[in-house]
């Protein structure tokens, strides 16, 4: 099983590698107001403090979920939310090729 520990720190890492790759992505291409990734990284942080709420308050789920499916469910939605970024950002990569 998961540790809310662990599930946190996840959060963060996947979360903060996203953001670094947009901020890369704004100073390679001297786009340091660019509102398209300016976006991905807002949308990524309100994703990580959803995330990082629900790991920190598991009594909030259902009844009929164990804590495994729980947690696993949160995993899943990170890894959703991240490529969901990550595929945005590519996107505007191509663009300005």
């Amino acid at each position: 099983m998961t540790s809310r520990r662990r599930i946190k720190k996840e959060i963060d890492y996947a979360v903060s590698d996203l953001i670094l790759d947009c901020i890369t992505y704004t100073n390679l291409y001297h786009k340091p107001n660019d509102e398209d990734a300016l976006q991905i990284v807002q949308d990524t942080l309100l994703m990580r403090n959803q995330l990082r709420n629900q790991a920190n308050h598991p009594e909030q789920k259902d009844n009929s979920q164990t804590s495994k499916g729980y947690f696993d469910n949160i995993a899943k939605t990170l890894i959703e939310g991240v490529d969901s970024g990550y595929g945005k950002l590519g996107k505007l990569v191509k663009k300005d090729k």
